[in-house]
């Protein structure tokens, strides 16, 4: 994943703030904290984003941490000595259960003490969040709010044609139009299907066409 496949979107202003946060803080020079909540549908793009952030940051000599599953698994000291940046995916799921979101009001004070930027995401706005802790709904709501809009077909065939180029694989027309048709048009998959596409393809030394494509899909889901 790449930032850049953002840009040309309608989430250019998202990009564009991203950008100029993560410059300040992948180099260590904050001076205060940023947090940023990014929500959108399922099908919008938000665990790409994230994961095309984790690379801008290791590619420009940052630290970044994704934090999964049960926070309090980590001791909240190590929060901003372990990276400058931290992602978060899905915050709604330690929302509306007490321990889980002890635990995250824990880890956004580390943040906030360490001068660190967390970056989280979510289905819905914060306003529409079920929060239990009032700390937690107050703090929640000062964070930056942006909604990714989900990318048209025109916009997603040309992520994928960018990431097939820098892999160095051709994508015809016709391929792109069976992916759509058969493949569904979700992003994230798309992108994943890809990854498969570039390894089957490498190691039977084959070009891309519509029967290579079913081949993998056929295996996939062989019993």
């Amino acid at each position: 994943p790449g930032l850049n496949n953002f840009l040309d979107t309608p989430n250019r202003k998202l990009l564009q703030y991203l950008l100029e946060m993560l410059s300040v803080h992948a180099v260590g020079n904050a001076e205060q904290w940023s947090a940023l909540y990014i929500w959108g549908e399922q099908s919008s793009g938000k665990s790409h984003l994230l994961s095309a952030l984790a690379e801008w940051v290791r590619q420009n000599g940052g630290k970044v941490a994704r934090v999964e599953g049960e926070l309090d698994k980590l001791n909240a000291n190590e929060y901003g000595r372990r990276a400058e940046i931290y992602l978060l995916d899905d915050v709604e799921l330690l929302l509306g259960d007490a321990h889980g979101e002890r635990a995250l009001l824990t880890m956004l004070e580390s943040l906030r003490q360490s001068n660190a930027m967390l970056v989280t995401t979510g289905g819905k706005s914060i306003a529409s969040l079920n929060i239990a802790l009032p700390d937690l709904a107050s703090r929640l709501q000062a964070f930056q709010q942006f909604q990714l809009l989900a990318l048209a077909d025109a916009d997603k065939r040309e992520v994928l044609q960018q990431r097939a180029h820098q892999r160095g694989i051709v994508l015809s027309e016709e391929v792109l139009n069976w992916l759509f048709t058969h493949t569904g048009r979700e992003l994230g998959m798309l992108l994943e299907l890809l990854e498969r596409i570039d390894s089957f393809s490498l190691e039977h030394k084959r070009k891309v066409t519509i029967p290579l494509i079913r081949s993998i899909l056929e295996v996939s889901t062989a019993p």
